[in-house]
């Protein structure tokens, strides 16, 4: 629905992964790479001219949402045409922006991208203009009115939930005036993010170190995976050293940028009477506020894990106290590099009991993937830096990678190929307006997917080294994103209350607290270093609005649903089909409860616990 939906793409236009422009020549050409390795988007517009030829009808479209001011409600027929336009209006956004947002992410200089990207953002600005008497003006009439409208128009039947959620939010709705007022402030709030976007993918200048042959390198986001791995430690520290360089030079830049996006938020959480930011953020996916708070009062609840793994980490490395960069620093002696073909087969067969349910459905849809030009795989000079995938109406999903050769790499790829299960089965099974899924629950199919895999190699693995690369891994990743996300979520949270409370949030307030709660996090066995207090700047999620706890919660719903897979065969796979084709039917939280996980309990976090002792148990038995 067009009130619901738009407020999703006025987000996706302004929010971006982690950027990457590197100016080393030995990262090649987008040019150079063997086109079988890119993505293939005249798929979606076979020339830039055509994607500008539906700009222009999209221009002529969205106005006609005018006409049905004043008479949304005068019968059933005209409130279902208004929301078919609108359906059909968002439909022409996702993509136009799937194939702007996509090409401008493979080359960030790309000026061209740049403002095609920009345009449909001001378009999506726009037409939230038109449409602002919408909402308001459905919620002037008692809900029976639309109850009636359902029993006399089958076919808005399948709106039903977007109408209770209307109601539901109808005391933070305002008046037509006002909303026109937020729709046009929208594109300020958004600045912060977009500056700092743009600042990493052009301005940043990167350090330099030497690698273990004394090659100098110039840092770039892209090698940083290879060389936190280095067994040499001064080439850990200094290509850790290295990525700080722009983020130290630019630190009172990245504080008022982040003022600016914390004030933001604040802004809308006053304008439309929520109590806080956090209530804002948590109450439009229906979703407690306890959830959030629980995750933190869980995990500090229980850091003992963590602690354990820095002190075990900095025994087998032999030194008194481990830093920062040597969290993922190799603790056996096994390294190898994997081509992206083995790396494909791999999660193939690791994801077999769930690809070949419904026969072989995902089986085939993993083949598409691989065999049609869906994942740009590569890193070239100015392509953003990290993964992801991106999926809108009527389209197949896309994977962006920037596939170096690491196992990390091979995980990365089931990782974005989860999210790409999630899209394809929920667009299959549900209607437009509920293809989509929370970010609640965005992550639980890419964790899911990592975790089989794991489980997968270590059942298969020929060796004790390859067994403790395998479980140092898995350690690693409960550690970077259960552990570090929680973490985030607190700095976040952290960050809107200070702000809320008057709390100027000054460079010093940022990296004094951000430095104090990763020591709290870690323990005495770790030594924190100047950069990484000063990291909160290296992190984008945090220009994205209370979005890294869902990481968090994610990753403990995974991990259980992965553990049903593994403990009750076909019926953990029939559960986490059925949470992969629910898209947005429901609130959140219910949904995960069709996959068997129960996140209103402790134990989705407890488990993950007991999971990181366990997996610390094997490692012990091999290493020490």
């Amino acid at each position: 629905m067009y009130f619901r939906l738009i407020i999703f793409y006025l987000f996706i236009l302004m929010a971006c992964s982690e950027n990457n422009n590197s100016s080393n020549l030995e990262i090649p050409l987008r040019s150079e790479i063997d086109s079988k390795y890119k993505w293939d988007l005249t798929a979606v517009y076979e020339t830039d001219a055509a994607w500008e030829l539906d700009l222009e009808e999209l221009k002529k479209l969205y106005p006609k949402m005018a006409d049905y001011k004043g008479k949304l409600l005068s019968n059933p027929e005209t409130l279902l045409n208004s929301i078919e336009l609108s359906e059909n209006i968002n439909q022409c956004f996702g993509k136009l922006y799937h194939y702007a947002s996509n090409s401008l992410n493979a080359d960030l200089t790309n000026e061209k991208y740049q403002k095609m990207v920009q345009r449909i953002g001001n378009v999506a600005i726009k037409s939230g203009e038109v449409t602002a008497y919408y909402t308001p003006e459905i919620l002037m009439s008692d809900y029976s009115v639309l109850e009636k409208f359902m029993q006399k128009e089958p076919k808005l039947r399948v709106y039903e939930k977007d109408f209770k959620d209307m109601y539901i939010a109808k005391p933070y709705i305002l008046s037509e005036k006002e909303e026109r007022i937020l729709t046009m402030a929208g594109k300020l709030s958004g600045v912060p993010n977009e500056a700092y976007d743009i600042m990493r993918a052009t301005d940043f200048k990167w350090g330099t170190f030497e690698d273990e042959n004394g090659n100098n390198l110039t840092m770039s986001p892209g090698r940083y995976g290879k060389y936190t791995k280095s067994t040499d430690r001064r080439v850990r520290e200094d290509m850790y050293k290295a990525l700080y360089v722009p983020f130290k030079n630019s630190l009172n830049t990245t504080s008022v940028l982040m003022k600016g996006n914390v004030e933001g938020h604040i802004f809308y959480t006053k304008a439309r009477g929520y109590e806080n930011t956090l209530e804002a953020k948590m109450k439009g996916s229906g979703i407690s506020t306890d959830i959030y708070k629980n995750l933190i009062k869980s995990v500090n609840n229980n850091l003992q894990p963590l602690h354990r793994w820095a002190e075990l980490k900095a025994e087998l490395l032999g030194v008194d106290k481990i830093k920062p960069f040597d969290t993922y620093a190799p603790l056996a002696d096994f390294s190898r590099e994997y081509t992206y073909e083995e790396g494909q087969q791999m999660v193939l067969e690791a994801l077999q009991p769930l690809l070949q349910a419904n026969d072989g459905e995902l089986q085939k849809f993993t083949e598409k993937m691989y065999s049609e030009n869906l994942i740009d795989v590569f890193e070239n000079q100015g392509k953003e830096s990290g993964a992801y995938m991106s999926s809108t109406w009527d389209l197949p999903p896309r994977i962006k990678l920037n596939f170096s050769g690491t196992l990390d790499d091979v995980f990365t790829l089931a990782h974005e190929l989860g999210h790409a299960y999630h899209s394809y089965l929920s667009q299959k099974n549900q209607p437009y307006p509920y293809y989509g899924y929370d970010t609640f629950n965005a992550e639980v199919a890419s964790v899911t997917t990592e975790s089989l895999l794991m489980d997968y190699l270590l059942a298969n693995v020929e060796n004790d080294e390859e067994k403790a690369v395998l479980l140092q891994n898995y350690i690693q990743n409960i550690g970077s994103t259960y552990y570090r996300q929680t973490r985030f979520a607190e700095f976040e949270l952290l960050m809107h209350e200070a702000a809320e409370d008057g709390q100027i949030l000054t460079e010093d307030f940022l990296t004094t607290n951000f430095g104090d709660m990763y020591s709290k996090y870690w323990g005495s066995s770790m030594e924190i270093t100047d950069e990484e207090a000063y990291s909160w700047s290296r992190i984008p999620h945090f220009y994205y609005n209370y979005y890294m706890y869902a990481y968090a919660t994610s990753f403990a719903a995974g991990e259980k649903i992965s553990e049903r897979v593994q403990n009750e065969g076909q019926a953990g796979i029939d559960g986490f089909i059925t949470f992969l084709s629910s898209g947005s039917s429901d609130y959140p939280v219910e949904l995960l409860n069709l996959a068997g996980v129960d996140m209103t309990t402790s134990e989705p976090f407890e488990a993950v616990s007991r999971k990181m002792n366990f997996l610390m148990d094997e490692l012990e038995s091999i290493l020490k």
